[in-house]
């Protein structure tokens, strides 16, 4: 069997030393193929793909569902293109600034069965599960808030009309929340989700009239059938991709298996398990014994580690995706601009790449990268380095020597705890002082209290309609859900109008200007790109996209050697 592990720097030689005595064995099928395990350093929240679309998850569900049309990431050598090619959609064309048709590819079968028609495509971007005011994923209204409807011009062949010009829709549907969910697979449980939705809607009345008249309770969204559904599928997904969900269990593992019917081909593996291994020891070791096959999130000081190994191969590539911090500007103390401004000067993020990432990653100047193309301002400084600015911002703002809670999650994002670690020197050097908290999971870093916590942002495509208006803008979970900053109405007002415009200059010139507000504003601030590097077994060819998926189609995971 291939599988892979990671390392935590002091155990490593140990753990190593010890992986060298046990036997490699790699269990091959009956059909020839290996049975892969990938050893990876948490394991999905959920495979319902519109609502789990954190770095842990799309890592999984990017093999399991299919877009309509597919990123070419494949189209440079460095496995970061943003060039697009067919993939549930055979075709495009554009009719009009703001209408697309796309003929469907034939004969293409979900996971059950079904075959994939324009009627999947309709209730995945439904108002009812995306997009409408009271959708039941309403994180879906960050991606697909612009469209106005998508209309069926035939069983394999769609149209999808929008609002305002949308100059990215087809980036848009090749990316994040874009994956295509079966309507039936969904529609078996309307039924038992509507009577359970007219019980909760009872339950609510009845509370209501008993009595709270003086007192108001804050309006919820009303129970939706699809609710049912949603939770139902998390555990059952079912899509059209090169992977078949087959089982899971909690803190262990979650295994797939072969679609051998995929419309791209025969995949390589006949099954594949992500297999939980939170230290990178412990995975760097399994690589190395051949319990895995392949392993994830290594840090780029344990790469040497690995290279001595003749039969280990790694691959790194820098990510498309910002290591930022996070600060709650409804925080008693960070509501002063002024602080945040000053921690974010005080920060010396090209001493964190040298110590880091070895030097070899960068930090953009500012929320945007040169991939955005006309939107991209070369001559912005960013996020500048000056202590002694930062200490006079601090003198001059209302902190008065308290100690301010960061949360963080070990070993979530690689080399998040060392950076925390020297980023609070560096913030005690200009008199600022910070208790790291170690928590379990993002509920428990965004829980109450929160007020500094370090988060990634990724360019879900090349454009800031994927990036800063998703992580950052007006319908953003920053803003909506957790409420940690109440963005200037000048800002959220541009953000909107850059969505709308068909104008390729006034769009950048207005992007350009709602950075300018988000940079004093300072809710956040970004450290550096960081790099993802992979370690694998000889005889595997892949290649790590810019992005965290992690992609088993047979275009880029072959195996060409048993191990």
């Amino acid at each position: 069997m291939l599988k892979l592990t990671t390392l935590i720097r002091p155990l490593a030689a140990a753990a190593i030393a010890v992986a060298m005595i046990l036997p490699a064995s790699q269990t091959v099928m009956a059909d020839g193929r290996p049975a892969l395990v990938i050893a990876v350093n948490k394991l999905p929240r959920g495979l319902e793909p519109a609502v789990r679309t954190g770095n842990v998850d799309v890592r999984v569900s990017y093999s399991l569902f299919d877009t309509l049309i597919r990123r070419d990431f494949l189209a440079s050598k460095q496995g970061n293109s943003s060039k697009l090619k067919p993939g549930l959609a055979t075709s495009w064309k554009r009719i009009s600034p703001t209408t697309l048709e796309l003929d469907l590819r034939k004969n293409v079968k979900f996971h059950d069965g079904e075959h994939f028609t324009a009627d999947d495509v309709l209730f995945t971007f439904s108002k009812d599960r995306v997009r409408g005011k009271k959708a039941a994923i309403p994180g879906g209204r960050r991606y697909f808030d612009n469209i106005d409807k998508v209309e069926k011009l035939g069983d394999h062949k769609v149209r999808f009309i929008t609002k305002n010009p949308d100059l990215v829709l087809e980036q848009r549907l090749s990316s994040y929340a874009s994956w295509v969910v079966s309507k039936k697979a969904y529609y078996k449980y309307k039924a038992e989700g509507e009577a359970a939705a007219k019980a909760d809607m009872e339950k609510m009345k009845a509370t209501a009239a008993k009595g709270q008249k003086k007192k108001k309770k804050k309006k919820g969204p009303k129970p939706h059938w699809m609710n049912l559904a949603i939770k139902q599928v998390t555990w059952a997904p079912v899509g059209t991709g090169p992977y078949k969900f087959k089982d899971w269990k909690s803190g262990d593992y979650v295994a797939l298996v072969a679609n051998d019917n995929y419309f791209l081909g025969k995949p390589a593996a006949k099954s594949v398990t992500f297999k939980l291994i939170p230290e990178v020891s412990a995975r760097i070791a399994g690589l190395v014994s051949g319990e895995y096959d392949m392993i994830v999130e290594i840090p780029p000081d344990q790469l040497p580690v690995l290279k001595k190994y003749k039969d280990i191969q790694t691959k790194s590539v820098v990510l498309d995706n910002s290591h930022v911090i996070v600060f709650n500007t409804k925080h008693k103390i960070l509501k002063d601009k002024k602080i945040r401004q000053a921690l974010s000067l005080a920060i010396d993020r090209q001493k964190l790449i040298d110590a880091l990432w070895g030097g070899k990653t960068f930090t953009p100047n500012g929320h945007q990268l040169p991939a955005f193309g006309a939107s991209y301002d070369k001559k912005r400084v960013g996020y500048k380095y000056d202590p002694a600015e930062a200490k006079k911002l601090l003198k001059a703002s209302s902190y008065k020597g308290e100690t301010v809670s960061y949360r963080f999650i070990p070993g979530y994002y690689t080399n998040s705890t060392e950076a925390s670690q020297i980023i609070q020197e560096m913030w005690k050097s200009i008199g600022f002082k910070i208790k790291l908290d170690p928590v379990e999971n993002f509920k428990a870093v965004r829980a109450k209290g929160a007020a500094i916590y370090p988060w990634s942002n990724t360019f879900r495509y090349p454009d800031p309609a994927g990036a800063i208006y998703v992580l950052w803008g007006p319908k953003s979970a920053v803003q909506r859900k957790y409420k940690f900053w109440q963005a200037p109405e000048p800002f959220n007002n541009a953000m909107e109008a850059m969505l709308g415009s068909g104008d390729v200059k006034e769009r950048s010139k207005i992007f350009q200007n709602a950075l300018d507000i988000f940079e004093d504003e300072m809710p956040g601030t970004l450290l550096y790109n960081p790099i993802a590097s992979y370690g694998l077994r000889k005889g595997i060819e892949f290649t790590p996209y810019s992005l965290y998926f992690l992609d088993l189609r047979p275009d880029n995971l072959k195996i060409t050697a048993k191990n």
